[in-house]
């Protein structure tokens, strides 16, 4: 028994283990967490991916854990891993050890409580009697607000509270057995495991509690050391809270910063709101160059931001700023590093303010929410107003920019994407009657609007009566305000507003600015922006001053083009950014606008793929190329990882090496052969490997020389296959297995047998039997075949079935050939194989073995159709979970053998021959056509 299989005790010890790999293979359902307004990324949403979006699900319908004290429980035992249990988990900035460790209590025992509840009606086949197990991230950590120690803590502890609750109420089963804590990284697993190993000893009653593990358990997908650069997914938490005007003599910015697993850094500055409140006035004007050194962007940056985010300003991090209803009143976007004395020459390149060249996202720190979701049916839906002009209010001229940007964004969304049925209300068609009939009447995906703002404005109704407004100026003096937008039947998903000033979040007017030291009330309930949070709108845009026509309309162009290409709300923000700053850098219309919403938000219909992100170079030395090469090949044998990017990836890799010289390099060479041999890509593969060998350096391993041998001979039946189509012969085929094997032999003869170079040898013989099937000498190929086989099961090692099963296909193709009785003893291991559940899933070929040995029955039984379904099952649940492109291809590849040697034989065994063909075929279509197509 392993060090991490649960024990049988007597007593109510929890095994306890910290787990080096990937959570494609963690034993027990998954325990993780959840930040309100995180990012739906990294180990979330792998894990998602493994559970069949079912994560993903919740959260679009409003049901995804965020608040301390929430959860959602995710099981399917048909699914590796076999759930998901998603605690909530506040905001970043207010996680502590107690908050931490309650939700993480009620977050176990609901899951002990579901789990107990399909037991008692027959939905979990598991024996409960023994416990329930839990397989957790070092939840909290990961947004650095508590520190691994407490986190581990925490863990233990609401594992030790959840078990004494349970006691109480006396089922069998109703425990955690046993607790798993998965680390990617191999840094990490080491120091985690020293970490629980210092809890538990200074916790005498954790210590009686919880059974460690002496050592952690290295599993598939393993990653070593955690890089230096955070994840690209991950967005920067940064919590920015002010207190009220009037609540303090002096105003400060209290700044939260999460920063990756270092403990969350908290910091204090003065707001200096006399020589702020100026700048903003300056902003909202445009006064002043962008980028000069005496532009308010400059200024506030020094007077505003803390200096440990001075210092990684140039990290280039997404970052989402978690405001609060005085902070969300400053243009962070507007913030400029760009310090004149750190620029190295005068005619440098212009460097883009940070908000242009990361991404950045705001939130509001809110406990009021009205999310209305509904299931939209059919065609989305958008909404796009502009310059409402069909009564004229006196003091709010024409805009031909709000209009010409309304029928641009109605053209992109209706026209040339055809992605949404567009309704468009533009100069005398946009009466505030038909506006509001058409806000009121439809569930809006999109919702558009570009016209004139204002904000705690005085204005004289059609009565004459004299009111102070903030809104949207609709015309026949009427405000389209906050109590208007409350009234809204659903919330759409993206609300647009390019109206002047509606982006301020601002406590008093301009009257009073001078009087509380900044513009707008502290009424955050003026603003429409947070009114239409509030309702629950998913993605808001809204304009803080008055802006560029040419440069917004680019900016909503490429805003709504790069969410239709399926980018999320925060890339294509950033993107919309950069395109309103390039078209013109000297204004600061690409500052104007403020981003609220998850940054991972996409629509539900997008109309292109996404295109493959750019990478620039990234490798100082060949060492880093090389563990980036190897992860590739790593990644492709994790079902939760494998996808098309890791092929371009690992040409991004090769074009990179190239360029800086690196081909020169053995290891290098070598790690390529492996990628690309992983992708299936064979004479690639080749092309590499036999370059790693021929390098003065020669610091290959001698497994280069057994792949290039074996990719070898596989790539010479691939060719003949090809070849014999078009009527070629077999000599070539021949004469490549041939030195194949020559080489193969050598080695073994130098440096010994093993059960893999015997297997190699095997596998070549098998192919010259393939290649030549009508002469007698695929008979003499079959028959040493099987000689090397059972010299390697004599070796044993660690799996001898490996080299059993390659040697029941040579007896069972020999006796086909020869219409001979197939040994008794065949069909008995191929029993036993075919009935026996893998005891390692994280080996694919372990993994499916049970299909192997029965597609081998089936043909020693002369094809028999009714396990056809069965096989097709086995292969599939194991491709979704671990694998190669090429490790499936030895599958199909091996059906193919049996399609070929089946060609010749005696007379009698010709009828059985060719059912068996056929049957092999329509199975290795299967093969092809689900797993291994592009």
């Amino acid at each position: 028994m392993s060090d991490t299989q649960p024990r049988e005790t007597q007593n109510d010890t929890v095994d306890l283990c910290v787990v080096h790999g990937h959570l494609a293979f963690a034993r027990y359902p998954v325990l993780v967490g959840h930040y309100i307004g995180d990012a739906f990324a990294g180990t979330e949403a792998r894990l998602d991916k493994a559970l069949d979006g079912r994560l993903s699900e919740r959260r679009k319908l409003g049901l995804y854990p965020d608040r301390i004290g929430t959860c959602t429980i995710v099981a399917d035992s048909s699914r590796q891993p076999s759930g998901a249990v998603v605690v909530g988990l506040g905001q970043p900035a207010d996680l502590s050890v107690g908050a931490l460790r309650e939700t993480l209590r009620r977050g176990m025992l609901s899951y002990v409580i579901e789990s107990l509840d399909e037991g008692r009606v027959g939905l979990r086949s598991k024996d409960m009697n023994a416990g329930m197990g839990l397989t957790a991230l070092l939840v909290g950590a990961g947004a650095a607000a508590v520190d691994r120690g407490s986190c581990v803590q925490a863990l233990l502890q609401a594992t030790s509270q959840v078990n004494a609750i349970l006691k109480g109420l006396q089922k069998p089963g109703a425990r955690l057995s046993a607790i798993e804590i998965v680390e990617l990284y191999e840094d990490r697993a080491y120091e985690t495991w020293r970490v629980v190993k210092k809890s538990l000893e200074s916790d005498l009653g954790l210590e009686r509690a919880f059974g460690l593990s002496p050592r952690f358990d290295p599993r598939k997908g393993g990653r070593g050391n955690a890089p230096i650069v955070p994840d690209p997914s991950w967005w920067q938490p940064i919590q920015i809270t002010a207190p009220p005007a009037g609540e303090a003599e002096e105003r400060n910015l209290s700044f939260t910063v999460g920063g990756g697993f270092a403990r969350t850094e908290a910091r204090t500055i003065a707001a200096n709101l006399d020589i702020v409140a100026p700048l903003i006035r300056r902003t909202a004007q445009n006064v002043d160059i962008d980028g000069a050194p005496i532009s308010p962007g400059r200024i506030l940056f020094e007077l505003l931001w803390p200096e440990s985010l001075k210092q990684r300003s140039t990290d280039e991090q997404n970052r989402r700023l978690i405001l609060d209803e005085q902070s969300a009143a400053f243009p962070w976007e507007l913030l400029d590093d760009r310090r004149p004395w750190m620029t190295a020459e005068e005619s440098a390149p212009q460097v883009a303010p940070p908000a242009v060249r990361a991404g950045l996202v705001r939130q509001l720190l809110q406990t009021r929410y009205s999310e209305r979701v509904v299931v939209s049916h059919g065609k989305p839906k958008a909404l796009v107003i502009g310059d409402p002009g069909a009564e004229p209010m006196k003091g709010f001229g024409a805009l031909p920019g709000a209009e010409a940007e309304a029928k641009a964004v109605n053209e992109l969304l209706q026209t040339n994407r055809q992605s949404h049925d567009v309704t468009l209300l533009v100069k005398a068609a946009a009466t505030p009657n038909q506006i509001f009939k058409q806000l009121m009447s439809q569930a809006w995906e999109i919702v558009h609007i570009s016209a004139h703002g204002v904000v705690d404005y005085d204005m004289i109704d059609a009565n004459g009566v004299s009111r102070r407004v903030t809104g949207v100026v609709l015309g026949g003096g009427v405000v389209m305000g906050p109590s208007a937008l409350s009234k809204l039947p659903v919330s759409p998903a993206v609300f647009f507003l390019n109206c002047c000033n509606l982006g301020k979040i601002d406590p008093t007017a301009e009257d009073k600015a001078r009087q509380e030291g900044i513009e707008g009330r502290a009424e955050l309930a003026a603003s429409l922006a947070v009114q239409l949070i509030r309702l629950g709108v998913r993605c808001v845009i809204a304009a803080g001053w008055e802006i560029d026509d040419d440069c917004a309309k680019e900016f909503a162009l490429r805003f709504y083009s790069e969410m239709l290409d399926g980018a999320n709300f925060g890339k294509a923000t950033l993107q919309a950014r950069k395109t309103a700053y390039e078209m013109n850098p000297d204004n600061n219309t690409w500052g104007a606008f403020q981003c609220y919403g998850d940054p991972d938000y996409r629509l539900r219909i997008v109309t292109a793929p996404p295109a493959a992100a750019d990478e620039a170079e990234q490798f100082v030395g060949v060492s880093e190329a090389i563990a980036a090469a190897e992860q590739v090949s790593k990644d492709l044998n994790v079902g939760l990882e494998r996808d098309r990017k890791l092929q371009l990836r690992l040409v991004r890799i090769e074009e990179e090496a190239k360029r800086k010289g690196w081909l020169k390099s053995a290891r290098l060479c070598e790690a390529f052969g492996e990628a690309w041999a992983e992708l299936g890509d064979l004479p690639k593969a080749v092309e590499c490997y036999s370059a790693a060998i021929k390098k003065d350096d020669a610091t290959f391993k001698l497994r280069a020389v057994e792949q290039l041998a074996n990719l070898r001979s596989r790539q010479a039946v691939n060719e003949y296959r090809r070849g014999n189509a078009n009527g070629k012969g077999s000599a070539d085929a021949i004469a490549a297995i041939e030195d194949a094997l020559r080489r193969v032999e050598a080695l073994t003869e130098a440096v010994g047998p093993t059960p893999e170079r015997l297997a190699l040898q095997a596998g070549c013989w098998k192919r010259l039997a393939q290649v030549q099937p009508s002469d007698p000498a695929a008979d003499i190929a079959l028959s040493r075949m099987k000689e090397c086989c059972d010299r390697a099961i004599e070796l044993g090692g660690d799996d001898a079935d490996y080299p059993r099963l390659i040697a029941c296909s040579a007896a069972i193709c020999i006796a086909l050939r020869k219409g001979t009785i197939i040994d008794p003893a065949i069909g008995k291991a191929l029993h036993r194989m075919a009935g026996q559940h893998a005891p390692d899933e994280t080996d694919f070929w372990k993994l499916i073995r049970s299909a192997d040995a029965r597609t081998n029955a089936a043909i020693m039984n002369g094809a028999a159709a009714e396990d056809m379904d069965a096989i097709k099952i086995a292969y599939t649940r194991a491709w979704g979970h671990i694998g190669s492109p090429v490790k499936m291809w030895s599958v199909a590849e091996q059906l193919e053998f049996f399609e070929d040697i089946c060609v010749g034989g005696a007379d009698e065994t010709s009828a059985t021959r060719q059912r068996i063909r056929i049957w092999v075929a329509e199975l290795g279509q299967f093969i092809k056509s689900e797993f291994l197509t592009n």
